[in-house]
């Protein structure tokens, strides 16, 4: 019904959903592709901004016919627990049961290798990601190798140290400033882990930072409008949401525009206390992350910095730094590294914290 009613009203469908108010970003990324290939580009952002989405709408609608060679490599659609799975996360087995195990081929889309290099691969005689470079260097076409939440990396180990996130990493530089073989994209939601990235020297230095936002009030208050809602209803819902589309499209499911204004302030509320109770059961496992023991008092000393005056990075000791990558990681907060401001990833978890502090 949702998509049915705003596909009438003009708006852009993808994979059945509406896709709103992304032309910057596409144009952007439309562009960017137009280029020599010289640094990773970072894409990163709040919860729910609709990263991966983008990202997928123009693989498919955008570059997809234009010539291009696109790899997509979602880790976090991907089991990883050890180098090996790193592996096969690029290659699969050919179905042919004609072959003996050693002259079995391999692919990666249009990556072909055979069974004997993959297992010097896997016993490290052969270095993966120079075996990759080679096989880069055959491809013609415009290349674009994009990578989704490559923080997962980071605790896989070789050889008995954490050193995968910091070889793939290298690999990409080589794509990209070295070689220029290819554009290397990576999505992150995980900013905690891209402020790692970003203050490692090398890295700033070969690599683009592209923010994506949740949309302007105005679009917001468009579409509510064009699913029905009066001025009120979307009122109310813009004050404990903020913009972020995936929250109204659920609101949608639950809350039509016919319903009552006490039964969408009901299902807010609820919301709400969905958002708190996350809070507290951060609160409450606080050994489990070594936070302080008065880790309540130190949210609650931080959350009025956020709600008053905006929490600055550079401004807080060593215990309110562990605290909030706790909650950065739990995408309860949002650190965005170029500023080093830290907001709610939502409207709702702030709501959350203005009650949290009102009960203390």
């Amino acid at each position: 019904m949702l998509t049915e009613t705003l596909k009438k009203k003009g708006y852009k469908i993808f994979r059945n959903y509406p896709f709103i108010d992304r032309e910057e970003e596409i144009n952007f990324l439309k562009e960017y592709f137009k280029e020599t290939p010289q640094r990773i580009l970072f894409i990163y952002g709040p919860k729910s901004t609709g990263k991966t989405t983008l990202i997928e709408y123009v693989i498919e609608k955008e570059l997809k016919e234009k010539g291009y060679w696109i790899n997509y490599l979602n880790l976090r659609r991907t089991l990883l627990a050890t180098y090996e799975n790193f592996i096969y996360s690029f290659f699969e087995e050919a179905k042919d049961e004609t072959e003996t195990e050693l002259n079995r081929t391999y692919d990666l889309k249009i990556f072909k290798l055979e069974a004997k290099t993959l297992k010097k691969i896997k016993e490290r005689r052969i270095n993966l990601f120079a075996e990759l470079i080679r096989q880069f260097e055959k491809i013609k076409e415009k290349k674009i190798f994009i990578i989704d939440e490559i923080q997962v990396l980071e605790d896989i180990y070789v050889n008995g140290e954490k050193e995968l996130l910091k070889e793939f990493l290298n690999f990409c530089v080589t794509l990209t400033k070295e070689t220029h073989l290819a554009h290397v994209v990576i999505l992150t939601s995980n900013t905690i882990f891209l402020n790692r990235i970003y203050n490692d020297s090398k890295l700033k230095e070969t690599s683009d930072f592209k923010l994506i936002e949740h949309p302007e009030k105005e679009i917001i208050v468009k579409m509510l409008k064009d699913l029905g809602y009066n001025n009120t209803q979307i009122e109310l819902a813009i004050d404990y949401y903020g913009t972020i589309i995936s929250r109204f499209f659920k609101m949608y499911q639950h809350v039509k525009p016919q319903d009552s204004i006490e039964k969408l302030k009901e299902y807010l509320d609820k919301e709400k206390l969905d958002a708190k109770m996350q809070i507290i059961e951060i609160l409450k496992r606080y050994k489990k992350y070594n936070l302080d023991k008065d880790a309540y008092e130190l949210f609650i000393k931080t959350a009025k910095k956020i709600i008053n005056t905006g929490l600055n990075f550079k401004d807080l000791n060593e215990k309110e730094i562990d605290l909030m990558d706790v909650f950065c990681e739990k995408e309860i907060l949002f650190f965005d590294p170029q500023t080093g401001i830290i907001t709610p990833n939502s409207r709702i978890y702030l709501k959350a914290m203005e009650d949290f502090i009102k009960e203390r």
